[in-house]
């Protein structure tokens, strides 16, 4: 059958329709696929985008908290050590002072190094006493809680019912010579029967509540510190009379002759003690800090495979405080 022109060769009316029809669907399928294609480069787009934006925000977290948890540990460190080895120094040399027969001769070597001592150590004294509790605090959120590799920073947290502090440490009998730092998680007693000897559970003889204390954390370790050296300042009388130029109380020097020295002596071996197991504690979690925001590798990377892996623990994401996070 011809055409209207009668060209046996030309395209039928219907043909004619068919091509174009199919030509169209082409071009619509074209566009189809263009637009899905389009609309997924977006998707990838903002998908790196988000995770540049997340890498940039981790890695700025990341030295904030490394300098904090740094300059908190320096600053601890210095706070506690400095008064510390005062009070030690000052009661050693008052030992020797007696033990020379210089403690009452105001001219003696001893006794001129003591005066100079014990201004630096009032000095030392007063500002830990009044700073100890922020210096506790400051040691809980820039290393105890930085280094917590579980804790979610956007979770709505309250204050615990019952804070540790030095207070409580003296009301639940905290006793400086018995109850040392330990990181024993899985010791075993004489009996075989495992123990964890890194928590002391304290009890109020009046009341029977409970206080643990946790060798794992740095807040505590600060604040039993703090006890025993304030136990120490209280029992030193005859000490800090004789480094002050005063008289020194007949009684009080026979106390410390006969009974206290030794005391002493064991609580500050067990200071030097604490101190080091502080220290060993704090850098051990801002290791942990610097482990917490290791770059997970490349295929953590992966649209989607970075989702899979964190259901088995890994290319687990680094909470952060944002919507970002």
């Amino acid at each position: 059958m011809s055409n209207a022109d009668g060209d046996p060769n030309a395209p039928s009316r219907g043909g004619w329709f068919k091509s174009v029809l199919a030509k169209a669907e082409g071009e619509y399928s074209f566009l189809k696929s263009l637009t899905v294609l389009s609309l997924f480069g977006t998707l990838i787009g903002a998908y790196f985008q988000n995770l540049s934006a997340y890498e940039n925000k981790v890695t700025a977290q990341a030295q904030a908290d490394m300098a904090a948890a740094t300059q908190t540990f320096t600053d601890a460190s210095s706070a506690l050590a400095a008064p510390l080895n005062l009070q030690q120094r000052l009661i050693t040399d008052y030992h020797n002072a007696v033990a020379a027969g210089a403690d009452g001769e105001d001219t003696s070597f001893e006794s001129k190094n003591a005066r100079e001592t014990y201004k630096t150590y009032i000095q030392a004294y007063a500002d830990l006493s009044q700073n100890y509790n922020l210096l506790a605090r400051k040691v809980e959120l820039y290393i105890d809680m930085a280094s917590d590799l579980n804790r979610n920073p956007t979770a709505d947290g309250t204050p615990l019912a019952q804070e540790i502090d030095m207070s409580l440490l003296n009301a639940y009998g905290f006793d400086c010579e018995q109850h040392m730092p330990s990181f024993e998680r899985h010791a075993k007693d004489n009996s075989g029967k495992e123990e964890d000897r890194s928590k002391v559970v304290l009890t109020d003889p009046k009341t029977k509540k409970t206080l643990t204390i946790d060798w794992y954390s740095a807040k505590h370790h600060v604040l039993a510190i703090e006890t025993c050296f304030e136990i120490n300042q209280q029992a030193m009388t005859a000490v800090k009379q004789w480094a002050s130029a005063s008289t020194v109380d007949p009684a009080e020097k026979t106390r410390f002759v006969q009974k206290t020295f030794d005391i002493f002596h064991t609580r500050d071996s067990n200071q030097v003690l604490r101190l080091n197991a502080f220290m060993s504690l704090a850098m051990f979690d801002i290791d942990k800090i610097r482990i917490k925001y290791r770059p997970n590798g490349f295929i953590c990377g992966v649209p989607g495979v970075s989702a899979a892996l964190s259901l088995f623990g890994k290319c687990t994401p680094v909470k952060t405080s944002g919507p970002l996070g």
